[in-house]
């Protein structure tokens, strides 16, 4: 089961996130990347015992061994927060932006954009082949104009392309305004 959970920075969806998913297990993995803040607090631990798990870049990897490793038995008693996709890609990017090869602009920007494509590809596999409840906390993607860099562009476009196939899958997906979720899962075509 994939909740998602979105909206725009400072929204309020860390908290939303942890509050809720709390009311759906005892146990709690809440998975940070390197890029992302502690929340101030987590939910009260009489609902749900936390443990807070730095994930960076490899955060595929660590969703695949949770996977592997959990008892069956318990992963139903267990939630796992993923906070969040949009930092995963971040980070994707600034590690590509740091080892940029002295290569042509043009060759650089193909050698970009097949990695953010791939980064996003495993990240999106390992978060479909969780088994458990998994809720995503993710941004919504920035938009460009035609005159944005073509690695910016590939970004933006694998973090919607990310949003999109997760919130189509998913069994509920949230968008935060100013700390308010409304669930447009609900309103999704049926056809």
């Amino acid at each position: 089961m994939i909740i998602g959970i979105s909206g725009g920075h400072g929204s309020g969806k860390t908290s939303f996130a942890l509050s809720y998913a709390a009311g759906f297990g005892r146990e709690g993995l809440y998975l940070s990347t390197l890029h992302t803040s502690l929340p101030d607090g987590m939910p009260d631990a009489s609902r749900c015992r936390w443990q807070h798990l730095p994930a960076g870049e490899e955060l595929p990897g660590l969703l695949h061994r949770i996977n592997e490793e959990s008892n069956p038995f318990r992963s139903e008693r267990r939630v796992v927060v993923v906070d969040s996709a949009t930092a995963y890609l971040e980070g994707v990017h600034a590690q590509l932006w740091k080892k940029r090869p002295d290569v042509e602009h043009a060759e650089y920007d193909a050698i970009y954009i097949e990695e953010i494509a791939a980064a996003r590809k495993r990240l999106e596999d390992a978060l479909l082949a969780f088994q458990g409840k998994l809720f995503l906390i993710t941004n919504d993607p920035p938009a460009y104009t035609p005159f944005t860099d073509p690695k910016e562009r590939s970004y933006i476009i694998e973090h919607a392309a990310l949003n999109r196939e997760i919130a189509r899958r998913s069994h509920q997906w949230f968008r935060l305004e100013a700390g308010m979720p409304r669930e447009v899962s609900a309103m999704r075509f049926r056809g």
